[in-house]
């Protein structure tokens, strides 16, 4: 890849979750003007670089955030909730190397030990580490894998 090249790809993306840009005034500014839900508007790589759908249903998970919910309807206080669990989520993950299920190595060609720290991801039936309920699957937002807590995550 040219350098041209590389510089229109990485000028499309949208704002790095662990640069000191990504405050919740941001977020909160990218939420508000979007009436996609707030798990698509996360994994929008044009919006926000580097969240993936397993750190976007941890961090919506532990924000207590619907992953369905239209992301204009996330308060400015819920977004300061949110950001401040989606730098968690990922700096715990690359503390822990990041989440491997199958076959997924670091660069060192370790296995990541964060799927054991999961709250919500492929927990799908089993009881919410928080309130107890159910965790429920689906894949009707963008056709991913989501799980959350019908109980907890409003």
């Amino acid at each position: 890849m040219t350098p041209k090249r590389f510089e229109a790809y990485t000028g499309a993306l949208g704002v790095e979750p662990l640069d000191s840009a990504f405050t919740p005034a941001h977020l909160s500014v990218l939420l508000a003007r979007s009436r996609q839900a707030v798990k698509k508007l996360l994994m929008d790589q044009r919006q926000i670089a580097g969240i993936g759908n397993i750190y976007a249903n941890e961090a919506l998970w532990r924000a207590g955030i619907d992953p369905s919910r239209e992301a204009r309807r996330v308060s400015v206080t819920e977004a300061g909730k949110l950001r401040e669990a989606i730098v968690g989520v990922l700096n715990e993950a690359i503390a822990a190397r990041g989440t491997s299920f199958r076959d997924y190595r670091d660069a060192k060609g370790e296995r990541g030990s964060f799927a054991a720290a999961l709250a919500a991801y492929g927990r799908a039936g089993r009881a919410c580490p928080r309130c107890g309920a159910r965790l429920v699957g689906t894949h009707a937002i963008d056709g991913r894998a989501t799980v959350f807590c019908a109980y907890c995550q409003r």
